[in-house]
């Protein structure tokens, strides 16, 4: 069975025949906006799709002494490219550190994660402006039947992708800025008043306090011995003094 690198290798090479260094060399860097593979991957996978027929070589002359091979796919490889392509991909583990980093980010101290993600928003910057330089070479999108639609189709999810990413890493710095600010306290907020947000002090308000002083007794009494005890209002107070265009208005007195 033909792995999905062995899919991204038939890909390359139904675009031309290359040479294995030449694979690797296009591998190296996402090939269109989506996938990599190391040099040591390539090798073992070129030789396993030559003993399935799905790719062939022939040696040319080199710039050493020894010659090179020189791939190219098969019309067996072009058949299984086809069937393979319009196959619901496999199932992949989702595995994304920066938001797993983001899953314990209020561990960390904001600071230390401003820095980071300011890193990674360069980066992401850098990519999207490579993808736009490339994308100034198309001045139409190509047809569906041409080889160039599958670099304008992955090229356009790799722009999507980095516009995406920049947008997130600017919302993450904005929300690791403002956890920095002094704050009053805990607050609650509601949406009563749309151009402001009125904040309800939860600052009087005390834990409920459980007393077990005896183990309960189940019988004609519900639990004699269990009391329950609420040393402050639980009830949040609101201050309408703060946003007086949020006030109610008791109708008696409109």
């Amino acid at each position: 069975m033909t792995s999905t690198l062995g899919y991204a290798i038939l890909t390359a090479l139904a675009r031309r025949s290359r040479s294995g260094y030449e694979l690797a060399t296009t591998m190296g860097h996402p090939l269109g906006c989506f996938w990599t593979a190391r040099h040591s991957q390539i090798h073992p996978e070129l030789q396993r799709l030559v003993a399935a027929e799905l790719v062939t070589f022939e040696q040319v002359p080199g710039p050493g002494p020894q010659r090179k091979k020189i791939y190219s796919i098969t019309r067996r490889g072009k058949k299984a490219l086809r069937e393979w392509v319009v196959e619901p991909p496999q199932a992949r583990p989702e595995r994304d550190e920066l938001l797993l980093k983001s899953y314990a980010a209020w561990l960390a101290d904001p600071a230390e994660l401003v820095k980071l993600f300011q890193v990674q928003l360069e980066e992401h910057e850098r990519r999207l402006a490579a993808y736009e330089d490339e994308r100034s070479s198309f001045t139409n999108a190509p047809g569906r039947e041409s080889r160039r639609f599958g670099d304008y189709a992955t090229l356009w999810y790799g722009i999507s992708y980095e516009n995406h990413r920049i947008a997130w890493c600017h919302w993450m710095i904005d929300q690791l800025t403002r956890s920095r600010r002094p704050s009053p306290g805990p607050q609650l907020t509601t949406d009563l008043c749309p151009s402001q947000e009125p904040q309800f002090s939860l600052s009087e308000a005390q834990e409920p306090q459980l007393c077990l002083s005896q183990e309960p007794q189940f019988g004609k009494e519900l639990c004699p011995s269990l009391e329950l005890r609420l040393s402050a209002p639980l009830e949040p107070q609101f201050s309408a003094s703060l946003y007086p265009s949020c006030e109610a208005t008791n109708p008696s007195e409109s």
